[in-house]
């Protein structure tokens, strides 16, 4: 059985919090009783000696008595005003360390499903690849269902390569803060060959381009593939099977438009910051059963920060999302 601080983690946090206000403002009392008892004492000592010179006149009645009650009472507001800062300070300062174990955690949580979905994700083709292997090796089959399990195992092996890519891909991103060693490329050429390539999946969905000839970029070549490939196969992952996925490239003006639209279940207002995050995954009951790690739109996102660019999702009709990467480049 769980205890408390197993299913709160936080529970010491606030115990130490509530404490340390507690002691706080305990501590201010006690400062300020101290000033007060001071102050008494003081008046007492004041009025005695003030009485045996001045027996005629009362002591608080006296200049003296008033000025020692002013400077009394510029203690205690000072103490009180001290004390106030403090601990507004301190409760500032325990929030701030409070928002940094949240946002810890969240990434530990992100990373601890990574791991599971990575293991999944290299667990379930290599099943498949053994039992096909196995099937091919002990038995007579035709050449038709020997076809479709050679088949199958290449689009296994893609899928592991895929996810081996990224998994490099994004830790070479994490380690230095230029990873791209940019030449200037024909990307029209790069985009229609992995549309070409996407056009056989398993979902059987219509992946089409709408590609403007003979469009240049200065980038990475890797990583625009990568970045690329990533956005397609985000879209195929969500999108229902026998659906149609609509690339477009088009360079206007000052930048390239590299667009994605999909079929798919759409993507919330409120997740459409966080998608992009490291290992982060849209969280609806539609998209939980798609297989992932989280990497693809972050790599896309690294991509475009590189080129310091845009990327705007917009609603697709009747359905689905409409993924649009903005390069700027200099004019013609």
């Amino acid at each position: 059985m769980k205890t408390a601080f197993a299913k709160n983690p936080f529970t010491i946090f606030y115990i130490v919090f509530g404490y340390i206000i507690v002691f706080s403002v305990w501590w201010a009392f006690l400062l300020y009783q101290k000033n007060e008892t001071a102050f008494k004492e003081r008046v007492e000592i004041n009025a005695i000696y003030f009485h045996s010179d001045n027996p005629s006149v009362t002591y608080i009645n006296s200049p003296e008595y008033h000025q020692l009650e002013e400077k009394y009472s510029r203690q205690k507001t000072m103490i009180l005003l001290e004390g106030t800062v403090f601990i507004v300070l301190l409760i500032i300062g325990l929030l701030v360390v409070r928002r940094i174990l949240v946002k810890e955690m969240q990434v530990t949580e992100l990373q601890k499903n990574f791991l599971l979905s990575v293991s999944h994700e290299l667990k379930s083709p290599l099943a498949s690849i053994k039992l096909n292997l196995q099937t091919l090796n002990q038995r007579q089959v035709e050449k038709a269902i020997s076809d479709k399990l050679m088949n199958n195992s290449i689009l296994d092996i893609a899928r592991l390569e895929s996810l081996i890519d990224n998994i490099l891909f994004a830790s070479k991103m994490e380690a230095t803060s230029s990873f791209m060693s940019k030449e200037l490329i024909n990307i029209s050429e790069v985009t229609e060959m992995l549309v070409k390539k996407l056009q056989v999946n398993p979902k059987q969905i219509n992946v089409s381009g709408q590609v403007e000839q003979n469009v240049y970029l200065e980038t990475d070549p890797t990583t625009f593939i990568s970045a690329i490939n990533n956005l397609l196969e985000n879209a195929i992952k969500y999108s229902p099977e026998k659906t149609a996925i609509v690339v477009t490239l088009q360079h206007t003006g000052n930048a390239i438009a590299i667009s994605v639209a999909d079929q798919g279940y759409g993507i919330a207002e409120d997740e459409r910051e966080r998608i992009f995050d490291k290992f982060y995954r849209v969280g609806s009951e539609n998209t939980r059963k798609s297989k992932g790690t989280g990497l693809g739109l972050y790599i896309v996102k690294r991509f475009v920060d590189e080129h310091q660019g845009s990327i705007n999702i917009q609603h697709n009709q009747p359905q689905g999302s409409v993924f649009t990467l903005l390069i700027p480049v200099e004019g013609d």
